[in-house]
């Protein structure tokens, strides 16, 4: 289906930013994290068969420890990919001012 993967894409993506302590999206530290399709892009998130890898920013005081964040981010973006595995990667912390 034409745009299966952009929809998917931002979907973790939606799904990734609602949870509390996730920032932003990363864009990937040496390659470029993004899913590509017809001309259009979503940073931060790369579509696979049937994975999702979510590159994230965390707010820095944390709300709660990493593994507990990265692991909300993981079983959202699961959820609302229709059940594919996500992998998620934290790239940096952002201090809050």
């Amino acid at each position: 289906m034409a745009g299966e993967l952009l929809q998917l894409a931002r979907a973790a993506s939606r799904a990734a930013l609602a949870v509390e302590g996730v920032a932003a999206l990363g864009t990937g530290r040496f390659a470029e994290a993004a899913t590509y399709e017809g001309g259009e892009k979503v940073t931060g998130v790369v579509v696979k068969d049937g994975e999702v890898e979510v590159h994230v920013i965390l707010s820095y005081p944390l709300p709660k420890p990493v593994p507990q964040i990265a692991g909300e981010v993981a079983e959202r973006v699961s959820s609302d990919t229709g059940g594919r595995r996500a992998t998620v990667v934290v790239e940096d912390l952002e201090v809050e001012r």
